[in-house]
């Protein structure tokens, strides 16, 4: 009778500790969560969070009662209630122990998600086939997954402009994500434009097309207007570039160089989805020449510039 109760008791921990860990998890990753506000799938990824959590949360489960249960316990409805009450009242009197599981149930996870990407830092800073602009000996590097019609991408571009303008020692890369190409053409026509430009004409040219294309989709989003492949046509052409789309927004370039543009893009996209992304943007700010846990920062949607220089500062070392 001793081993029954016992096995009960610890029963009763387990299921109050899992009953507690999901009350904590909604309270970090609920609905009123700011976590990934600025992120455009914000809202997936939550939900995503939360299907992860619950995941988690059933193994720990099943690992606890595989472990503690005695052969042949099996509870009665008055267990089940009793459990219930146990678990409930639990909650009520160690409200501070549920945060504080949350909070490092997130840390670990974050730090999984640091792990992943400091493991995947020589395709993160691979440099061929992936716009950059910046010093070759950059101590730093600061990475964006986005999208050219990604509202939250255009917004945080001056922010980054102003990051990389007033940070001389630090290396931008520049991953498209065309999470909108199945909602407007400009996602992966622009993607696939500044590849070309970036291969044939090098960074500087890269940058100033980015840069132009950012601001115009931005404006015409904030204006409630359409940015068509004429517009883009017409910011291409005035840039010099005749070689690229006609004046109806129509590619000029053969279908060959328009598949290996895209064989990158689709190398983006299996590379964000490795790392879990779903949204954009997404940055990540890590020390280029030894980068790990500690110093690299992953930002899901757009930061202001405070929080982007201190992401920088703490990849420095300092």
């Amino acid at each position: 009778m001793e081993n029954k109760q016992n096995s009960k008791k610890q029963t009763l921990i387990h299921i109050a500790l899992v009953v507690g860990g999901f009350v904590a998890g909604s309270v970090i990753w609920g609905n009123g969560s700011n976590i990934m506000n600025s992120n455009d799938s914000a809202n997936e990824s939550v939900n995503k969070k939360q299907i992860e959590l619950a995941n988690s949360i059933n193994a720990l489960a099943q690992t606890a009662n595989q472990v503690n249960k005695p052969a042949g316990l099996v509870l009665t409805e008055q267990d089940k209630e009793l459990i219930g009450k146990t678990a409930a009242q639990y909650l009520i009197e160690h409200p501070e122990n549920l945060v504080e599981a949350g909070k490092r149930l997130e840390a670990n996870r974050d730090g999984e998600k640091t792990s992943d990407v400091v493991n995947t830092k020589d395709v993160l800073l691979e440099t061929k086939f992936t716009p950059n602009y910046g010093p070759d000996n950059a101590d730093v590097a600061v990475i964006e997954f986005f999208d050219y019609m990604c509202h939250f991408c255009q917004q945080s571009s001056p922010v980054l402009e102003k990051a990389i303008a007033e940070n001389k020692n630090v290396r931008t890369f520049f991953k498209d994500f065309t999470i909108f190409a199945d909602r407007t053409p400009i996602s992966g026509m622009g993607a696939k434009i500044g590849l070309y430009i970036f291969n044939k004409y090098g960074q500087e040219k890269y940058y100033e097309f980015h840069n132009k294309l950012m601001s115009e989709a931005g404006r015409a989003m904030k204006d409630r207007k359409d940015y068509t492949p004429a517009n883009l046509a017409a910011l291409v052409n005035g840039l010099g570039y005749k070689e690229i789309l006609d004046q109806q927004g129509n590619f000029l370039l053969t279908v060959e160089m328009r598949d290996q543009l895209q064989n990158v893009l689709d190398a983006n996209m299996m590379l964000a989805d490795k790392l879990n992304y779903s949204g954009t943007p997404v940055f990540i700010v890590m020390n280029m020449k030894n980068p790990q846990n500690k110093t690299t920062t992953i930002m899901p949607g757009a930061p202001d510039f405070y929080r982007l220089q201190q992401a920088i500062n703490k990849a420095k070392g300092n």
